[in-house]
């Protein structure tokens, strides 16, 4: 599996959707894209500091929205 930063065209498309811009910015450290063997790309967070709740729901939200960017869905 090769792992790539989240890019920039995803991280403002996020971006346009959250309220609270300042904590997605943190979230997107947590985030990379994963290039499977079979050649499908997925997002992938490493962040294990699940006691803090505001930055662990929007790394999940993050997430969520770059996999539906990825898959072409529209996230509004």
């Amino acid at each position: 599996m090769e792992e790539m930063p989240l890019p920039e065209e995803i991280k403002e498309k996020i971006l346009q959707k959250v309220s609270n811009k300042a904590l997605a910015l943190k979230a997107f450290e947590y985030i990379k894209l994963v290039k499977r063997g079979d050649g499908s790309i997925w997002v992938k967070e490493e962040f294990e500091d699940i006691n803090n709740h505001a930055l662990w729901f929007m790394v999940l939200a993050c997430v969520n929205y770059a996999q539906r960017i990825l898959k072409g869905e529209d996230i509004d």
